[in-house]
């Protein structure tokens, strides 16, 4: 229980750290240590979850709405330093975000739960891609950096969407459609 305690703050820090990242974005050095305190929440919380055999459905419930926080926290503070050159990815967005609202529309009716994500590859995959985006922007052109993790985002809603059609009871922890732990 201890270490589930642990990795479930972990989690919360995310929360608390995203939240302060907001009014920092113009305060270069805090903003860049809140910032990668935030990436580093989200290796920990889980690798301390597994390697102690703490996972919890609270913990992985906790791990998702801590992301949630950070990506919110990332879209705000792009869109309010960058909305000129991100304005026109907005549709991109969108599409993403109809089918997580669609998924979770899915898991509610026929698992009777709300779910935020799973924890699937290319979930993992999509943070990674949404994580590093915001560092990248500051060298690339947005194209080169949105429309990939625009494509990595929609493929692992989409495998999530069949994951949910699929399995007959929810599975956080699915790493992918093709695999089942």
């Amino acid at each position: 229980m201890k270490f589930q305690s642990l990795a479930n703050l972990i989690s919360m820090s995310r929360i608390a750290l995203s939240l302060l990242m907001i009014p920092m974005r113009d305060r270069t050095v805090v903003f860049v240590a809140l910032y990668l305190a935030s990436g580093l929440s989200d290796v920990l919380d889980g690798m301390i979850a597994r390697r102690t055999k703490s996972q919890s459905l609270l913990g992985a419930r906790l791990d998702s709405v801590a992301d949630l926080f950070l990506f919110g926290a990332i879209f705000l503070i792009l869109i309010l330093k960058m909305w000129d050159e991100l304005k026109p990815f907005l549709p991109c967005l969108l599409v993403v975000l109809v089918i997580r609202l669609i998924n979770m529309a899915i898991a509610l009716r026929k698992f009777h739960q709300v779910v935020f994500g799973l924890h699937t590859w290319g979930n993992k995959l999509t943070g990674l891609a949404v994580y590093v985006s915001p560092l990248l922007l500051l060298v690339f052109k947005p194209a080169h950096i949105i429309l990939p993790a625009f494509g990595i985002s929609v493929l692992a809603a989409l495998e999530e969407t069949a994951i949910h059609l699929v399995s007959p009871r929810v599975d956080l922890n699915r790493k992918s459609i093709f695999f089942k732990d």
